[in-house]
């Protein structure tokens, strides 16, 4: 009986060792990094520039040099008011301006999105709202959506890569206007908190099942 119960004992203590290190990786993947050196801000926006893409990103690269020379190591949000063009407007040289391939504005940025949630999952980076409703005509955006970036650094490297580029041509071909806000604050309550419950209490409810179950067979 007391072989079995060391036995318990140590799987628990396995699991819950398990748990702890799948939430530790999750919070260092999450969370920011280091901050940008000068070194690679101009090795980001030599590449950025030098993108031959179109339209490609249409970046403001002042802008662009100021928020990555700023960077603090920290996540931050994008707030993106879009409003889309009726029909997509692609440039003729592109595939999908013949015919009705390009499809609606709206459609050209599903193709747009498509790419992109890719792009944010493999930095760590995702959205945390998205809506198309509006309560009345007071305002002329048709769609919102807020984006949780792990870093400046994972910003510019998205930015950086042929995958964004290439899908600006989507994006562009959508809209018809759009307002972006960066934004840095703490998102309440912080994701990877309420994963680290979420993993303590799976663990703790599988390793207590385990227990129940062994020490039952024990004793029948």
């Amino acid at each position: 009986m007391k072989k079995a119960m060391n036995k318990i004992q140590l799987l628990m203590g396995l699991v819950l060792g398990l748990v702890l290190i799948l939430v530790l990786a999750l919070v260092i993947g999450y969370h920011g990094g280091e901050r940008l050196s000068g070194e690679e801000i101009e090795h980001y926006l030599s590449i950025i520039e030098g993108q031959d893409q179109k339209p490609g990103g249409r970046h403001d690269l002042t802008a662009l040099r100021d928020f990555l020379e700023t960077d603090d190591g920290q996540p931050f949000y994008t707030v993106n008011l879009y409003r889309f063009h009726a029909e997509a407007q692609y440039l003729p040289s592109s595939e999908y301006s013949h015919g009705s391939v390009g499809g609606s504005g709206k459609e050209a940025f599903e193709r747009f999105s498509k790419v992109m949630i890719k792009l944010l999952a493999s930095h760590s980076s995702h959205p945390i709202f998205a809506s198309d409703w509006v309560h009345d005509e007071s305002s002329n955006w048709e769609k919102l959506v807020i984006v949780r970036y792990k870093s400046r650094r994972d910003i510019a490297e998205l930015f950086a890569s042929d995958e964004f580029a290439d899908a600006n041509e989507h994006k562009w071909a959508a809209l018809a206007a759009n307002e972006r806000m960066l934004v840095q604050g703490l998102h309440i309550p912080s994701f990877y908190i309420i994963a680290l419950i979420v993993f303590l209490l799976v663990g703790l409810v599988f390793a207590g099942l385990y227990f129940i179950f062994e020490f039952k067979r024990k004793v029948v």
